[in-house]
């Protein structure tokens, strides 16, 4: 979770007892002894006792249990093994799109404690979703009877394209009002609480990444299918974002030049052939393919072809994608485990028809449905993560 070793020693006392904490976060299931993280580091044991007594006294830490050792016959007491106190520190993750809010609240050991999505009204303006979004943060703190100083900052995961550096919501034409936004800053005046911003694929991608149970060996490219389509590349690193800082617009990877027109203004985008294949939803303002569930578990054979399409769609720009980061896995996010899982399997499909003499091992195809919890999930961990790579003191 660190980044790299800062210089001045006050930076240094700083890294060092943000990293000790990070690393007993990270192993708060099974727990870690001071002993293990001497050797880990490579830090003097006194430094690592002083460090746990800073975070034992804050209490931030706290004994899980005995360490078993192979020596029951040593003298003194065992090593004891540390966790987080679960209730020392909280985050907040929350997604929003032109439908729906959904917003988790979890405690320093990473359980939800709280959860609620709640329905957007069709026209909403970006104005009445800051209020709402801050409204939704302050009711659950307080029916938590959570202190803000307990909150270590809310993860924002946004629709359109976001400009992860400035904070921004650069674009996002289905809320009204939702162009160049700087979203983190405003939220932060009504909340009072660090906002931490990413796009809403990213997020999922992040928490599917982690969380997810898939073999993706190290990297994984994961589409969300919703009202569009994103793409976002997570792996070791994290989540991709372009030079610029923002994050990519998979959805708008050219398909076709003469094909459909695309809300971006250009011909042929993923997105428009997409959208062309499921007019009526996306007129009606619907998630893609909305009721395909239902239709492709009854047989719907014409279900069936429109799904066989967009996933040649989707092949097509995977394609692309595997030219440029070469994952080994790709998840196909959409609205229900069987339509998720229909347009998965097509698409592996094409990967068995076509030979290509730049993947000599074929990504696997994963699917999974929207879920609420997963992104916010993923929001939490946008803040657990710029928590332990501040340069702030505990």
């Amino acid at each position: 979770m660190q980044k790299g070793k800062p210089q001045r020693s006050s930076d240094l006392r700083i890294y060092n007892e943000k990293y000790v904490l990070s690393r007993i976060y990270e192993s708060r299931k099974t727990g870690i002894s001071q002993s293990e993280l001497v050797t880990e580091t490579g830090l003097k044991a006194p430094t690592i006792f002083r460090i746990f007594g800073i975070l034992e006294d804050q209490k931030l830490i706290e004994i899980l249990r005995e360490k078993n050792t192979e020596e029951p016959s040593r003298k003194g007491r065992r090593p004891s093994v540390y966790t987080v106190c679960k209730d020392a520190l909280y985050t907040v993750g929350l997604e929003f799109w032109v439908s729906s809010i959904s917003i988790g609240v979890f405690n320093f050991n990473g359980d939800r404690v709280f959860s609620r999505v709640e329905t957007l009204k069709p026209g909403i303006s970006v104005d009445e979703v800051l209020e709402y979004i801050a409204a939704l943060v302050n009711d659950a703190l307080k029916s938590l009877k959570i202190s803000r100083s307990k909150v270590i900052g809310v993860g924002v995961a946004a629709p359109g394209q976001v400009d992860v550096v400035n904070r921004r919501v650069i674009s996002y034409p289905r809320i009204r009002g939702m162009k160049d936004i700087p979203l983190a800053a405003e939220l932060e005046k009504r909340l009072g609480l660090t906002v931490i911003l990413h796009n809403n694929c990213s997020v999922i991608a992040l928490s599917e990444y982690y969380y997810g149970g898939y073999d993706h060996q190290g990297s994984l490219f994961t589409f969300l299918l919703r009202a569009g389509i994103n793409g976002a590349f997570v792996d070791s690193k994290g989540i991709y974002t372009t030079s610029q800082g923002t994050t990519p617009e998979s959805g708008h990877i050219p398909v076709d030049s003469h094909g459909p027109p695309c809300t971006c203004g250009a011909n042929g985008c993923l997105e428009s052939h997409i959208q062309a294949l499921d007019k009526a939803n996306v007129a009606a303002g619907r998630p893609l393919f909305d009721g395909f569930e239902e239709r492709l578990a009854a047989g719907d054979k014409s279900a069936a072809v429109v799904t066989d399409k967009a996933a040649d769609y989707l092949f097509t720009v995977t394609k692309s994608i595997v030219r440029f980061f070469n994952p080994r896995a790709f998840l196909i996010v959409a609205n229900g485990d069987l339509l998720s899982q229909s347009i998965a399997q097509n698409i592996m499909k094409c990967w068995d028809r076509e030979s290509d003499a730049f993947v000599p091992l074929k990504p696997q195809i994963f699917s999974h449905s929207y879920d609420a919890l997963v992104s916010q999930l993923g929001a939490s961990e946008l803040v657990i993560s710029h928590y332990f790579n501040s340069d702030n003191p505990l």
